[in-house]
């Protein structure tokens, strides 16, 4: 399998973690809890071989009172939009949101930013035909690998307000 490296440019007003992001491709998949670095958010990834990476937000402390979208019954958060055939995340600064890339075989094949606190996600680029894999982050900016099968490579440049 060929991959192609293209340098996809996203500019946001939410600054990115200092952390780099983390591959969950099938060749880098690590079952299990990967938590929020000093936040209360984790990710549940499931290692499904030849289904791809899957994955599912939870609140690892629900404190008192509850309110928002999680609770005692209601702690994870999945949508098949994003979470199917998951490659990367990246946790942002601010504990609020996640950025996340799929595949396009079982997933998307999108770059999502997704809002933790209020269970909302947004596209921020898709390529149904490409797996999207978040490879590092500079500033506000985050650069992919863009590997699609039907041979039309570009470099793709999209600025985003958050």
């Amino acid at each position: 399998m060929k991959y192609y490296v293209f340098i996809i440019l996203f500019s946001c007003s939410v600054a990115f973690a200092d952390n780099t992001p983390t591959s969950i491709t099938a060749r880098a998949c690590v079952d299990g809890t990967h938590k929020q670095p000093n936040g209360v958010f984790a990710i549940y990834v499931f290692c499904d071989d030849a289904l791809g990476t899957n994955v599912s937000i939870f609140l690892k402390k629900l404190g008192a009172p509850l309110s928002g979208k999680y609770a005692l019954g209601k702690r994870f958060w999945q949508d098949k939009e994003w979470s199917n055939d998951v490659t990367s995340y990246v946790w942002l600064k601010d504990k609020r949101y996640l950025l996340l890339a799929t595949s396009g075989i079982y997933g998307s094949g999108s770059l999502y930013l997704l809002n933790l606190e209020e269970q909302t996600s947004t596209v921020l680029y898709q390529d149904t035909s490409a797996s999207l894999e978040i490879t590092s982050i500079k500033g506000d900016f985050v650069t992919l690998r863009y590997e699609t099968t039907i041979g039309n490579y570009e470099q793709k440049i999209v600025q985003i307000n958050i």
